[in-house]
């Protein structure tokens, strides 16, 4: 009875509507249609797309199969569509709704069943299946291996026959993924041995790789304590996009995103010269957000310490909202001593891969001592005496940045000197 009832549609996403391409076809010369199944979503004449991975947009003018003409197509049926304008779409594109893309990348964070004999290896290329494109692909790190009698997470260096775990993947071409969570068509995905066309592997894509440090590593002398968690969300939750996109907020508001992240030692002048930046911002009209460290642990951080393990846990929260005010078309002022690199460059890789170079790190360069000068709450003071613990500077490391985007040095140069630095940066890529 249980088979005989059960509906196999509700499984399927009825919202995103996911195109991919099989072939074109062209009995003549005034028509020229793009064969497919609609693997997600519902899709009506006259609605705009966007062709992947061109990012050609035109409308869609009919919905043809062999018995004629359709008002709508939805999940399953294989169709021809037609579009008003002459754009170059080929099998392995993608046609999706401009308003509702899928995430575009050739990095990505999944989960893997090896399916082989053959262990599984890192130095050699693989076919990667997704949806109708196929593109040379390499595993580049395994995150960790499952145990699947206990189910807790192993260190691992390869994949034998019927091993699980967390992967991620480089592909030679982008590809246009969802996660699995949400759309199990675009989510999902094969990889294929290019010498005997085997499959291999299949997978479950999580979304784009964040470069998740493995199971059982750590940074040798910065934490101490248990490394926060790395997963990237809760269980049983479901990333909920945007119904408005950034590029639309960022058209009505005329100017890029960015996050402006300031980092430097306490009393380096990180706050001052961003909220001098963020108030010449204002001025001109742009739509911006701050974040500063103190504000932060007020509330959102305001459960947490100052060992390595709760610093770092405190930019990944930071980092986090960051990105969401990213999303919301906002230039973000990020005010953190933020003293590990690798905390730093986590939050830079938070942003989607083709606009991280609207991540602007800017180290606050002043000397120690000058820091120790204008300390008027006498915190450095405290530490040396040993009043307060893990005060970086003293009894915590900084790591500078190792490439900066911007350096200002506070020592030397006035405030408006140091907003003209970071103002200027900001226009050189475009962002203003």
């Amino acid at each position: 009875h249980r088979l005989e009832t059960v509906r196999a549609e509700a499984t399927r996403n009825q919202v995103d509507f996911r195109f991919p391409v099989q072939t074109t076809i062209r009995p003549h010369q005034d028509f020229r249609g793009f064969a497919g199944q609609v693997e997600s979503g519902k899709i009506r004449p006259g609605e705009e797309v966007t062709i992947l991975p061109t990012g050609y947009t035109s409308q869609v003018d009919t919905i043809t199969t062999l018995d004629g003409d359709l008002d709508e197509a939805g999940p399953g049926e294989s169709v021809v569509l037609t579009l008003d304008d002459e754009i170059d779409v080929s099998r392995g594109s993608m046609i999706v709704r401009s308003r509702n893309k899928p995430e575009v990348t050739r990095q990505l964070d999944a989960d893997l069943c090896w399916m082989n004999e053959e262990s599984m290896r890192q130095d050699r290329p693989y076919v990667l299946q997704h949806t109708t494109r196929r593109t040379q692909a390499y595993v580049s790190k395994i995150v960790y291996r499952t145990n699947v009698e206990t189910f807790h997470r192993e260190e691992a260096g390869t994949f034998e026959l019927n091993d699980i775990g967390r992967v991620e993947i480089e592909t030679a071409d982008p590809i246009f993924v969802d996660s699995y969570k949400i759309n199990r068509s675009t989510g999902s995905f094969i990889l294929i041995d290019p010498d005997t066309n085997d499959t291999v592997a299949a997978g479950m894509i999580r979304g784009v790789a964040t470069d998740v440090t493995p199971y059982g590593k750590r940074t040798e002398g910065k934490r101490t304590e248990p490394d926060v968690e790395t997963e990237t969300s809760s269980p049983n939750v479901t990333w909920e996009g945007l119904q408005i996109p950034r590029e639309e907020r960022e058209k009505q508001n005329g100017h890029r995103a960015a996050v402006v992240w300031l980092t430097g030692l306490s009393g380096s002048g990180k706050s001052t010269i961003a909220k001098a930046v963020e108030e010449r911002l204002f001025d001109e009209d742009i739509q911006t957000m701050m974040l500063d460290g103190d504000n932060v642990r007020h509330g959102l951080s305001g459960d947490l310490g100052f060992t390595p393990a709760d610093r770092t846990e405190n930019i990944r929260r930071v980092s986090e909202v960051a990105r969401l005010f990213f999303e919301q078309g906002n230039v973000t002022m990020c005010s953190f001593v933020s003293p590990y690199q690798e905390d730093r460059d986590r939050a830079r890789e938070l942003l989607p891969q083709d606009v991280r170079d609207r991540f602007l790190e800017v180290h606050v360069d002043c000397p120690l001592e000058v820091c120790k000068e204008r300390d008027t709450k006498g915190l450095y003071a405290k530490a040396e005496r040993g009043e307060i613990a893990n005060f970086t500077g003293v009894s915590a490391p900084y790591e500078e940045p190792s490439d900066p985007d911007v350096v200002v040095n506070t020592d030397e140069d006035d405030v408006e000197a140091c907003v003209d630095q970071i103002v200027e940066a900001l226009e050189a890529r475009g962002i203003l």
